[in-house]
């Protein structure tokens, strides 16, 4: 058994997001295992809520995480809290997770942030693929596109390909995962969704991010409204405002407003506590999940699908993805074209007329979920766990590598005083 160092850059408390949750996660299956896991987050350790044998929560020292890596035998990272660790030593087999694209997710705020944030997240992505052992992903479309990133830097050289022609001991698919037990008994709708109507359609679409696209479902909604008055969009508020603009989503809710549909056919839901976080898709009839296409769109895993087909909740999902092919290929739901509110209306309309068929989506949903729990998604983290290793023919190609970068995490500090100045008016 191995000891591990988990840097996880987002707080794990009682309400948390993507990373936070990954980490949490593995963290847990790590310890699980037999291993011996310190996961050191950036916010106060008894916020986790996390206990066990095997499992110690730290506060994340930026300046001393070398230091509180002592002791262990290998370091797990993402984002840009791990550029302080690389800046401090580089004795331990590193694993990079890749499965968030912030690069390219971080494009979009371009306009409100400036282009700084692009230069800090290409130099971190440059660092730690220089960096790494050990790569993690979440679909084949990101292990294409990172190994394209590996191979500029040297890390796909002939050395390595010769000794491992898939470059599975280099990089690997490590998608989100479900829980490992059965879905929970789904909660009443009106302790959940109060003034509500038990017969009213409930469509559940979650948070918003620029990359999504939030207003081809405003678009539709009239149309919904004449078959099926009653329906309600659910959206979600974001978990840690600090950390992400909220253009998108004011730019709905003022839409909303405008139209006299907020709080009613158009409801804005605080982001629940990990422990009841599937409350509000569980008393909803349809997840409408729309994107617009491009990058983003290309490399990205849809988490929330994830949960959602785990769930059994019928979708109607934008084309574009790793997810959108599953729902299609499986049945979960219904595929539509990118921006075609005519589209998204009819398919919304149809599967809430058609309880047979949102009964064979929520069947193939279950079905494709059922073997992509977490104890098995993290077998190829597992298996490093027990031997952990260096990229031997790392350090031949160091001149392919880059230069010095900060480890300053620019990006949420842009936001931050970007958050403030808005806060405090002109």
């Amino acid at each position: 058994m191995s000891r591990a160092f988990l840097i996880c850059p987002e707080p794990v408390r009682a309400v948390t997001a993507g990373v936070g949750t990954r980490f949490m996660t593995l963290a847990t299956v790590l310890s699980g295992a037999g291993h011996e896991v310190t996961l050191a987050i950036p916010n106060d350790p008894t916020e986790a809520g996390l206990l066990g044998d095997r499992l110690r929560v730290v506060q994340a020292e930026p300046e001393r995480l070398g230091e509180q890596a002592e002791g262990h035998d290998w370091v797990m990272l993402h984002a840009h809290l791990g550029n302080h660790y690389l800046s401090q030593r580089d004795d331990l087999p590193v694993v990079v997770d890749l499965y968030d694209p912030f690069l390219v997710e971080n494009m979009h705020y371009h306009r409100d942030l400036g282009l700084e944030p692009f230069r800090n997240d290409h130099a971190t992505w440059r660092l730690q693929m220089a960096r790494g052992d050990f790569f993690l992903c979440s679909s084949e479309e990101q292990r294409l596109y990172y190994l394209g990133w590996l191979t500029a830097l040297g890390r796909v050289n002939p050395m390595t390909l010769e000794a491992d022609p898939t470059l599975a001991r280099l990089i690997i698919e490590l998608p989100f995962g479900t829980p490992d037990d059965g879905p929970p008994e789904p909660p009443q709708r009106h302790g959940v969704l109060p003034g509500v109507d038990a017969d009213s359609p409930v469509l559940y679409f979650g948070g918003i991010y620029d990359w999504y696209d939030p207003d081809v479902v405003l678009d539709a909604l009239p149309a919904v409204l004449d078959r099926h008055p009653g329906a309600v969009v659910v959206f979600v508020e974001h978990p840690h405002p600090e950390l992400t603009p909220r253009a998108a989503a004011e730019r709905v809710r003022k839409r909303a407003k405008k139209q006299g549909w907020l709080g009613t056919a158009v409801r804005f839901e605080p982001w629940r506590p990990f422990d009841s976080r599937f409350d509000l898709p569980q008393v909803s009839d349809l997840a409408v999940v729309t994107h617009r296409p491009g990058l983003e769109t290309d490399l990205s895993l849809r988490t929330r699908l994830v949960d959602l087909m785990w769930l059994g909740l019928p979708a109607v999902v934008t084309a574009g993805g790793t997810m959108a092919r599953v729902v299609e290929e499986e049945g979960a739901g219904v595929v539509i074209p990118a921006q075609d509110a005519s589209a998204l209306a009819a398919a919304v309309c149809s599967l809430l007329s058609d309880d047979s068929a949102r009964s064979r989506a929520r069947a193939a949903a279950r079905e494709w979920a059922a073997d992509r729990g977490w104890q098995r998604v993290a077998l190829p983290l597992l298996q490093f766990a027990d031997t952990p290793w260096r990229d031997p023919a790392r350090e031949q190609f160091d001149a392919l590598a880059p230069g010095e970068v900060s480890a300053e995490e620019s990006l949420l500090r842009r936001i931050q005083r970007r958050l403030r100045r808005q806060a405090s008016g002109p």
